[in-house]
């Protein structure tokens, strides 16, 4: 699996990733118009219990607290070399709607058969005095309900229409922007259903910088 997308599971709490792909980028420019930005800067991802010092610096977070660096147009994050450097970057795009959805593009060394493209779910709660995003709900947007937390397999699921199984993946493949949203809508209430190994995380701008 693209290793930025293990990354993106491992911070939203998922042990399988059946997330929406698609071939090549289903939103455009056109989309982004009257999308919230989100604000420049070191970024937080905090999964369950996490503690760590906001005042410390970012090099010294401990792995559940997910440092992310987020600049126009793309995203940093993994865990970091020996010089603090990210070891990830993708291209995104934020598109308007409901709700908004975060259009991630696969770095150019992705894996065969790795996805090119995924798609998250965005819901801002807070921005600054420009208007710019500094606290935010983030979820995949899935291909069908995780499985039970017992561990069990559940129901099988026939996926909703635009979205096709992908053959010996998790992943599915979404044919328009429609599927993707509709997608992402489902999955939120699947993200934030109460449950402790939920997957849906509420990111957190920290400061200018990337540490």
């Amino acid at each position: 699996m693209l290793r930025m997308v293990a990354v993106l599971c491992a911070a939203l709490s998922l042990s399988a990733c059946a997330v929406v792909t698609s071939e090549r980028p289903l939103f455009s420019i056109a989309d982004s118009e009257g999308a919230p930005i989100l604000k420049p800067g070191l970024w937080a991802l905090p999964v369950g219990d996490c503690k760590f010092s906001l005042r410390a610096s970012a090099l010294k977070w401990p792995d559940c607290a997910n440092a992310t660096l987020v600049t126009a147009t793309s995203l940093f994050g993994g865990k970091r070399d020996a010089a603090g450097v990210f070891p990830q970057a993708m291209t995104y795009r934020l598109a308007s709607g409901e709700p908004v959805i975060l259009q991630v593009e696969a770095p150019a060394d992705r894996g065969p058969g790795d996805p090119k493209v995924i798609y998250l779910g965005v819901r801002p709660l807070a921005s600054d005095g420009q208007g710019l995003i500094t606290s935010a709900r983030v979820w995949l947007a899935l291909c069908a309900p995780p499985p039970p937390i017992d561990g069990s397999l559940g129901k099988p699921t026939k996926l909703a229409p635009g979205l096709t199984p992908i053959k010996g993946r998790e992943e599915c493949r979404a044919a328009s922007p429609v599927a993707v949203r509709n997608a992402a809508r489902q999955s939120e209430a699947w993200a934030f259903s109460g449950d402790d190994d939920g997957f849906g995380v509420v990111a957190r701008w920290i400061r200018d910088g990337d540490r």
